[in-house]
């Protein structure tokens, strides 16, 4: 009786295994017919099993079903296409795990997990056009990892595609992380380091923005942007002497920018750069005779360099008439040098007070008393309104 209760128990046994592996055929069948509800129930049912889950074969097909359900379009099955292309992966992987010795899906393994990566990059593309950068972004790290993982493969469009949809998504962390990867491995020349740069800066770390940027200098030394960002760094953190270098450079690259002399002029006049400060004041002026900024900060500059030798001669004795005389005649033409600057500042803008004070004390000092009341009335109607 005892003999009879084994024999049983293994043929029960034998013909259960026999049902798990007619359940992967079944699986097989409902995958070809494209019942990839059915296939997906009989490939869990097999691959949980004892007698199935140690087959390849079984691996090998439930991979293949999960990516069908991932790569489907039918509406019926998208109940099922969450997490699908993770367990298609999982599937494949351990495919190989039990295929290593007889390597009879290894190949197509391979095939199916690079159409995987591509599908889910493609994925993400489509979601970063609709603007949706979050999942756009889970899109492109699910690619990078399992290019890395089942390819051994290090994708740096992928990783490109993650930085940008992380900076849209505004997760500047993980943004800096990637593009800080991408001029590690020198992709994107020059652009990456004035994204990385611009992101440290957002953030306000900017140790990191002028490393990024030096890092970046030393690699493309020659890239026009590149100096620009470095200069306007400096001048944004007060850096002169080092901004004052740097100017030049950027001149060079972009001869006929305004702004770069009219920002050399303002650095040598604080450097104390007297004649570099005019020289690059008339420079900008030359290439854009309306510059504001640059007219008034030329006349403003001629205002206090003859205002402080106006106060030099005050100290000169009063027997030294000649000496006064000669010195007034100095300070009154530097004066009168300063005035078609600061009134073609008020042409531009008849609005700014600090051009119609300044105007107001020039003309008393030169004596221009016509000039000097019309010039109050210019200053009572520019504060009422």
């Amino acid at each position: 009786m005892k003999k009879i209760s084994v024999l049983f128990a293994l043929l029960l046994t034998m013909q259960m295994g026999m049902a798990q592996k007619a359940a992967v055929q079944s699986a097989i069948n409902y995958l070809r017919y494209d019942d990839l509800d059915k296939a997906k129930t009989a490939i869990d049912g097999a691959s949980t099993n004892e007698g199935s889950m140690g087959m390849s074969k079984t691996w090998y097909y439930k991979g293949c079903i999960y990516q069908a359900i991932y790569e489907s379009t039918n509406e019926k099955f998208a109940a099922l296409k969450p997490g699908a292309i993770d367990e298609a992966c999982k599937a494949f992987e351990k495919t190989n795990e039990l295929d290593a010795k007889d390597k009879e899906y290894i190949e197509d393994v391979q095939k199916r997990i690079a159409s995987l990566t591509v599908g889910v990059m493609n994925e993400g593309v489509e979601l970063f056009k609709a603007k949706k950068y979050t999942e756009s972004l889970k899109a492109f790290e699910t690619g990078i990892s399992y290019k890395k993982k089942f390819l051994n493969v290090t994708d740096t469009l992928a990783i490109s595609n993650a930085a940008l949809a992380a900076d849209r998504a505004g997760n500047s962390v993980l943004a800096i992380s990637y593009y800080k990867q991408l001029s590690e491995m020198n992709f994107g020349g020059s652009k990456t380091y004035i994204i990385l740069s611009s992101l440290y800066f957002d953030t306000k770390d900017t140790v990191n923005t002028l490393k990024t940027l030096n890092e970046g200098r030393i690699k493309f030394p020659d890239d026009k942007d590149l100096i620009t960002r470095q200069l306007n760094l400096f001048l944004l953190t007060g850096r002169t002497n080092e901004a004052f270098a740097q100017i030049d450079q950027a001149i060079q690259k972009d001869p006929s920018n305004a702004t770069l002399y009219f920002n050399k002029a303002v650095l040598a006049d604080q450097l104390k750069k007297t004649a570099d400060a005019e020289t690059a004041y008339k420079k900008a002026l030359e290439l854009k005779p309306d510059y504001f900024d640059a007219n008034y900060n030329l006349g403003a500059m001629y205002y206090n360099q003859a205002a402080e030798m106006a106060n030099k001669a005050n100290d000169i004795p009063a027997s030294k008439v000649a000496a006064y005389e000669a010195a007034k005649k100095q300070f009154d033409a530097k004066f009168k040098e300063s005035q078609p600057y600061l009134e073609k500042a008020f042409d531009i803008n008849p609005k700014d007070m600090a051009t119609l004070q300044s105007l107001k004390t020039l003309y008393v000092r030169i004596g221009d008393t016509k000039k000097s009341e019309a010039i109050k009335y210019a200053i009572d109607a520019a504060k009422k309104q």
